[in-house]
């Protein structure tokens, strides 16, 4: 695949929990995979990027959806926890750099391992993305 500046991107596979989307369909949860995909055609991923509702990942996080990110580079993939309202938009990012690994970095930082409150915590800008090591 062939991202806009024609270097070639990473097949991306997002799989979004559903038992979770249920559970947060109050705070935007259900629409998460929809709006998602959505955002990620505006940005010319559609054919590189797959998101799919899944069964249980066993996290079950209270108000927030598990959400597992794998491409062709770490087929393990990263285990996200995410609050669907207030963390979509960091989660849109997360999936766009992982498609387009050699794009510029955004204008918000990313904060290194060192800096990281703590392990499991990834910071995507000002806010935290709970993160795992996928199984």
């Amino acid at each position: 695949m062939q991202d806009d500046a024609g270097d070639k991107g990473r097949e991306v596979e997002v799989l979004v929990c559903r038992k979770c989307l249920t559970k947060c369909a109050r705070s935007g949860g259900q629409d998460l995979p929809r709006w998602l995909q959505g955002e990620l055609a505006d940005r010319g991923l559609a054919g590189q990027v797959r998101v799919m509702p899944t069964g249980c990942m066993n996290q079950c996080p209270r108000r927030q959806v598990t959400v597992l990110v794998s491409d062709t580079e770490d087929p393990e993939g990263r285990l996200l926890l995410v609050e669907p309202r207030m963390q979509r938009d960091l989660l849109l990012k997360f999936v766009e750099r992982r498609a387009r690994p050699d794009a510029p970095e955004p204008l918000t930082t990313t904060a290194s391992d060192g800096d990281a409150p703590g392990r499991g915590q990834q910071h995507l800008g000002d806010e935290a993305i709970h993160e795992e090591r996928g199984h």
